[in-house]
């Protein structure tokens, strides 16, 4: 299944044991080097995560295991690596080329939650932080690394054009 960020970012989550939200969805943890999802923060400064695999179902609603399934990210040795390692959220995060060309801020971002692994992610430029233009659309493919200020990608890339359309996932 293949979800905007924007379309999970503030989501209750229910415990399949309980059948109530206990949490709210804060932000996709992922990694760096390798673009997988490892977690999902249910606090704003990722102080409590929910492992990927703890995860049961995305729609239509987020549901985990368990209320034991929220964890500290230190409970979990790969979650806590990847937040060790300059780890920064992706929405908001500057976009640039390898030549240094700014090409915007991320304002959302496109995953396979079944393979656990972000597909797309949508950059734009904005007007005193308000008013987006510019949009454009980039593959995950196009990424040379992911540092904690910045995204830096190929400078010969496929770039399109946001149509309408195309956001609805």
């Amino acid at each position: 299944m293949k979800k905007l960020f924007s379309q999970i970012q503030g989501k209750p989550v229910f415990s399949r044991d309980t059948r109530a939200p206990v949490a709210r969805a804060f932000d996709l943890i992922l990694d760096p080097a390798n673009g997988t999802l490892v977690a999902l923060s249910v606090h704003p400064s990722a102080a409590n995560v929910v492992g990927m695999r703890d995860i049961l179902s995305w729609y239509p609603e987020i549901v985990m295991r368990d209320t034991d399934s929220i964890v500290e990210p230190s409970e979990v040795i790969r979650i806590q690596e990847v937040l060790n390692h300059q780890y920064a959220p992706l929405m908001g995060n500057l976009v640039v080329t390898e030549s240094g060309t700014v090409l915007g801020r991320v304002y959302d971002y496109l995953f396979d939650l079944d393979a656990g692994i972000m597909l797309k992610f949508m950059v734009a430029k904005t007007f005193l932080g308000l008013i987006n233009f510019g949009e454009r659309i980039f593959s995950a493919k196009d990424i040379i690394r992911m540092e904690p200020d910045r995204i830096i990608v190929k400078d010969d890339m496929t770039v399109l054009e946001v149509q309408p359309e195309m956001l609805g996932a």
